[in-house]
């Protein structure tokens, strides 16, 4: 009898223990960030860092707030949550972006620096009543950043893609190519402003075997900020007629080439699309200078004519 009656103690005490290992688990696998730090080894005075964290809850059940507390007293000043501190997790809501804003000041010392984020959730009227819902969780954001004294120019090209073009028009004896848009995703890799160099195309024929032109890019390339990735675009003038054809393009940052491959490139009749052609920029050297000498001239003849007139006052 009395041990039956331990028996049953045990397995009472057991049960109630494995319950509230299993409350304790729920409560804790409830709220979750990914990922968990704040890093960049790379940061230069002046600089602006961006990195976006996402609070995660596996039951969404409610509404709640998640209130933020920056703890690093070596960079005061330095931290910013886009959001504010208090962030709303609306009901049916599972994942919610907090973005975490590094400004560098101009006088930063070259040297590591750390620190800890820490989020907590609550009710979203913020009264917390007793019970296991509404038990706060809360998570630790660690932070690792260094400012280093040294420019690093890098990135790093996610996608690419060129849309149909028209081909080339003439107007009088100009011949104005057509426009081929490369659209590239550029990950600045770097700390410094940045876009790729130079882009070039080889054409071939639609069996990849002929070639038939080689192009490179017109005009400067829109720069890129430091730890951004953004979509910028390099126009090359194709003077092909309408066709089919195999371009293999090559993305060079300075001397080092970034990225090459095979892509299919589509030239319609003129016309067909509505993106506009080249201008004076895509015209061949010859036309460009059959437009500017007579410019040239004339200029000088006015020129000339002014001088005489003035020389004829001067008597």
């Amino acid at each position: 009898m009395i041990l039956s009656k331990r028996k049953s103690w045990l397995f009472l005490v057991f049960t109630f223990v494995a319950f509230l290992a299993l409350e304790i688990s729920v409560v804790q696998a409830g709220f979750g960030i990914t990922p968990p730090y704040v890093r960049n080894t790379s940061l230069t005075r002046n600089s602006i860092y961006e990195q976006q964290i996402l609070l995660v809850r596996s039951d969404p059940s409610d509404e709640q707030k998640a209130e933020i507390t920056i703890d690093a007293p070596d960079l005061e000043g330095w931290l910013q949550i886009a959001e504010g501190e208090e962030i709303i997790l609306p009901a049916g809501v599972q994942k919610v972006p907090m973005t975490v804003r590094v400004s560098v000041p101009p006088d930063a010392g070259f040297t590591e620096y750390g620190g800890a984020i820490r989020i907590r959730t609550v009710p979203s009227d913020g009264v917390v009543t007793q019970g296991a819902v509404n038990i706060s969780l809360g998570a630790r954001v660690d932070i690792n950043l260094s400012v280093i004294d040294k420019k690093i120019e890098d990135f790093r090209v996610r996608k690419i893609s060129v849309s149909d073009l028209n081909e080339g028009s003439k107007l009088a004896w100009l011949f104005f190519p057509g426009k081929i848009v490369f659209d590239m995703l550029i990950e600045n890799t770097g700390n410094v402003e940045i876009s790729p160099s130079d882009v070039e195309f080889r054409i071939y024929d639609k069996t990849g075997e002929v070639l038939l032109e080689e192009t490179s890019n017109v005009g400067k390339i829109t720069k890129i900020s430091p730890y951004n990735t953004e979509t910028v675009s390099a126009s090359l003038p194709t003077r092909l007629p309408a066709g089919s054809y195999i371009a293999r393009y090559r993305v060079f940052n300075s001397d080092e080439l970034k990225q090459e491959g095979d892509l299919s490139l589509t030239v319609l009749p003129a016309g067909t699309v509505q993106a506009a052609n080249f201008g004076f920029v895509g015209l061949s050297l010859a036309h460009k200078i059959s437009i500017l000498l007579p410019v040239f001239a004339i200029l000088i003849a006015i020129l000339y004519v002014v001088f005489v007139r003035r020389k004829q006052k001067g008597r």
